[in-house]
């Protein structure tokens, strides 16, 4: 009898411990891209040193204040973003010359662990350029505090360096490849630098998008508070028999009854916009989050799956969907 109690509280004991292991939808920051940056900097004729960043990239950071080793980032970077504000630079840059942009339009970074140092942490992930996939270290800093700006929007700041030899890469330059002056033109080390800001936002954050009630999200929200969710998506299919308007304005009004406390109507919401757009990732991302937050994992893990399957591109989901394995 004993014995049996044993194995009950043990059972018990790991459930708890499965159950806390659960990842909550507030240790999930998406990279906000207005407060963050991916530069670069390489040595012309071994003294010159020339700068240049990536202007559009996306990307998902989990993070744990209580357990740094969890710590995960994934991120996209499109190639054409590429900029050393000199056009003629910056068109051979993306041509095949180069990165060629065109046949190979993103870089790809996902992480695999995180060890911390004597001066903060070390990212060790796989990044992809031009098909080709190499393990790289992001030697990062300490991260900040889990901080409240003055929107309340929930946010951490990670900051980091690597180097890379581009020409594993592929990116090779041979235009600018020879040896002039007993030296290579252009360097082939790179030295990167990655500053993430990932932001939960919060209500405020999205309201003034809803003041106007002749713009859709704000006559849709504004008929959702005045007369129910129904009318508000019958609001919507008629606009939409009428205009041009994509699944991005329900997202955004179900996203705004979620952040006010009312997840079955953004369900419903979500579920609606489903139904109109079933090839828009973005419907299943909506759906994947608040799944997450109401802590059905199962249910979450299916959205973010179909999620990437529309778009095997987006980090995002991909993100997602390793914490809930």
């Amino acid at each position: 009898m004993k014995l049996l109690f044993s194995a009950i509280m043990l059972m018990q004991g790991f459930l708890l411990q499965a159950q806390k292991a659960r990842p909550d939808f507030n240790q999930f920051f998406p990279i906000d891209n207005s407060h963050s940056y991916v530069e670069f900097s390489i040595k012309y004729m071994g003294a010159a040193k020339v700068r240049g960043r990536f202007a559009d990239f996306s990307g998902l950071i989990f993070y744990d204040e209580k357990s740094l080793a969890s710590t995960s980032v994934s991120i996209a970077i499109k190639t054409a973003s590429i900029n050393t504000d000199l056009e003629f630079r910056d068109n051979d840059l993306k041509s095949p010359n180069w990165f060629d942009a065109t046949k190979y339009p993103t870089i790809l970074f996902q992480s695999k662990s995180a060890v911390k140092t004597a001066t903060g942490f070390d990212i060790t992930g796989d990044i992809t350029i031009k098909a080709v996939i190499k393990e790289i270290v992001l030697h990062m800093e300490a991260p900040s505090p889990v901080m409240k700006d003055v929107r309340a929007d929930m946010q951490v700041v990670f900051t980091g360096t690597t180097r890379l030899d581009r020409t594993v890469f592929g990116v090779e330059g041979k235009n600018w490849s020879a040896v002039k002056e007993g030296m290579t033109a252009v360097e082939n080390e790179v030295t990167i630098e990655v500053s993430m800001l990932g932001k939960q936002a919060q209500r405020a954050n999205y309201v003034n998008r809803f003041k106007d009630p002749e713009e859709p999200t704000g006559k849709v929200f504004k008929v959702i508070q005045e007369k129910g969710v129904d009318a508000g998506i019958a609001e919507f299919d008629k606009m939409k028999n009428t205009s041009t308007i994509d699944a991005a304005t329900l997202y955004m009004v179900g996203k705004m009854l979620r952040l006010d406390g009312k997840t079955s109507e953004a369900m419903k919401v979500f579920e609606h916009n489903k139904q109109l757009f079933p090839d828009s990732p973005l419907v299943y991302m909506s759906l994947g989050e608040t799944y997450l937050i109401m802590g059905n994992t199962e249910l979450a893990k299916e959205q973010f799956t179909v999620a990437l399957a529309k778009d095997p591109l987006s980090v995002i989901p991909r993100e997602y969907l390793r914490h809930l394995d």
